[in-house]
């Protein structure tokens, strides 16, 4: 089957300018995002989908190419189903691969193993998630244990799943059928719900959250190894 990928890149962003331009180790931060795409196995094309021009002198020197996404759709409000709908609608492949340009310290087999859980459990769509064995809540009330009985422990918890969105898989043309049937279709069909690892499933969204990265990405490409020692 034919696999294109899209990294979604709108410039703009309140909490940390620019992020996706910013240098990380070095590197523009979508830079990990787009060489992810170009080592996995299974992916034809990689295009970068954003509004702003300076995008396509970045796509020129990784070598992947352009979408250029009308203004309107780089608004706030914009969500995934629509510039998703948008792109699938002038972009020709059977399934669409979108790899979150956030998570920098997403691996080439990862997105190979995510599309493997997706043929093999012949999906229409794969969200990725995190998955968590906390105690956790909804609205105040216990969703994964009970809060009238001895606390349970964390290892014997049902984990929640929380979308990570590192990478998310679609069939383009079940896609394009349910967001024009009803208006919205990130969860579409038979979906799966694709446990990510949890560290590289990290998304950066704050100042914060780039610096933990930025020093993940240091420590690795330094081959830092860490022997253990114990308080004796």
């Amino acid at each position: 089957m034919k696999y294109v990928a899209e990294i979604p890149v709108r410039l703009g962003s309140k909490r940390v300018p620019k992020k996706n331009l910013r240098l990380i180790n070095g590197k523009p931060m979508v830079g990990y995002a787009i060489e992810a795409c170009k080592g996995s196995k299974y992916i034809s094309e990689t295009y970068i989908n954003s509004e702003a021009d300076i995008m396509k002198k970045l796509c020129d020197d990784y070598g992947v190419q352009f979408y250029k996404r009308k203004d309107e759709l780089a608004e706030d409000h914009i969500v995934q189903d629509q510039f998703n709908y948008d792109f699938l609608l002038n972009i020709d492949t059977e399934n669409l691969v979108m790899v979150n340009p956030v998570s920098p310290l997403v691996l080439p087999e990862d997105i190979d193993s995510a599309i493997k859980y997706y043929e093999d459990n012949q999906l229409d769509c794969l969200i990725s998630v995190r998955e968590e064995k906390l105690q956790s809540f909804l609205d105040g009330k216990p969703i994964n244990f009970n809060d009238q009985a001895l606390l349970p422990m964390t290892q014997n918890l049902k984990p929640v799943q929380l979308c990570a969105w590192t990478v998310c898989i679609w069939n383009a043309k079940k896609f394009i059928e349910h967001y024009e049937q009803h208006g919205y279709a990130v969860f579409v069909g038979n979906y799966g719900l694709y446990p990510f690892d949890p560290v590289r499933s990290i998304k950066v969204s704050t100042e914060e959250d780039f610096k933990l990265a930025e020093l993940y990405l240091s420590a690795k490409s330094a081959n830092a190894e860490v022997t253990p020692e114990y308080y004796e």
